[in-house]
């Protein structure tokens, strides 16, 4: 039970008993619901723009430079207890195609 002035943090796709390595960044897996785009009546109408976006950049990306990797073996994330994403993703590109 919540109090009146309690504190709530949000882990939308990272509670480890529902989902399987939910620490881990994995653009391909299917978590049959997120809430990146909100829910119901608060859903972002954008959010077909922005997916159909982000996975043409990703695949333009992995055309251009097909030895893409990551610089190293870990990735930094940003603190924070509202939004949570990569501080920084250092890739190297590798000759173009």
């Amino acid at each position: 039970m919540r109090n009146l002035g309690d504190f709530v943090l949000g882990w939308a796709i990272r509670d480890e008993t529902v989902f399987e390595r939910a620490a881990q960044l994995d653009i391909r897996r299917d978590v049959g619901r997120i809430m990146s785009f909100g829910m119901g009546i608060h859903f972002c109408l954008g959010a077909p723009l922005a997916r159909m976006e982000g996975e043409i950049a990703f695949a333009t990306l992995a055309r251009a430079f097909p030895d893409l990797s990551l610089v190293f073996d870990t990735v930094r994330w940003r603190p924070g207890a509202v939004f949570h994403g990569l501080q920084e993703l250092p890739l190297a590109l590798g000759p173009p195609f």
